[in-house]
């Protein structure tokens, strides 16, 4: 069906841009008969008549690629889990060109852009999620603080190990336990979280869940 509409648009087109270039033709013919311009006022409705037809063309192509409401999928409102959305993130990853991140389905204040899962999860979710930019951890409602305090932690944890070559964690600490104390003398952390974040020997990436050994395997 959409490849007979395509047929259709290209062929009423083809037929605009017929006759309004003849239409131009004729038109510099008559005025040559009258002023006796010679072929300058027939090449000019020929030219006239392509620019418009050119113009009409994306005029009308230009409408078509707007959406009409009619035609956008609703989604129904569905239950989900965390680890549902987990892997919908996951499947939605895996379809991005390369050099793309699933970063791009966060928003400012952390929330998921569920509009994008949609597809994946076959449904809007009846509530928000939450994801972590630096860890791609995903919350839910109550727990949005966590995502927005691992994403500003991290960062500082970051630019900690880059100036000092070192972890900000204290010697010895069976759970590896982020050092506030460390960063924030370190001016890579400007107040204290509210919550305990450890050091996992994933890359250094930090984590909301305490381990329940040392996370380095000492």
């Amino acid at each position: 069906m959409q490849s007979e509409k395509k047929l259709e648009r290209i062929h009423r087109n083809n037929s605009l841009y017929v006759i309004l270039v003849t239409a131009g033709v004729l038109i510099g013919l008559i005025a040559d008969l009258l002023y006796g311009l010679l072929p300058i006022a027939m090449l000019s409705g020929a030219l006239g008549g392509m620019t418009l037809a050119f113009l009409i063309g994306i005029s009308s192509g230009s409408k078509k690629v707007i959406a009409s409401p009619e035609t956008e999928h609703v989604w129904p409102v569905i239950e989900v889990s965390a680890e549902d959305v987990k892997k919908a993130v996951r499947a939605y990853s895996e379809k991005l060109p390369k050099g793309v991140y699933r970063t791009i389905l966060v928003k400012e204040d952390n929330s998921i852009d569920a509009e994008q899962l949609a597809p994946f999860l076959k449904g809007l979710p009846s509530r928000k999620f939450y994801m972590s930019k630096e860890t791609y951890d995903i919350f839910g409602e109550d727990e949005k603080e966590i995502a927005i305090t691992i994403d500003k932690v991290q960062k500082a944890v970051d630019l900690y190990v880059k100036e000092h070559k070192e972890f900000p964690m204290l010697p010895y600490d069976p759970l590896n336990r982020v050092n506030y104390y460390q960063l924030l003398q370190a001016h890579c952390l400007d107040t204290k979280p509210e919550i305990e974040l450890y050091i996992t020997n994933y890359d250094g990436l930090v984590t909301h869940i305490k381990p329940k050994k040392n996370s380095t395997g000492n």
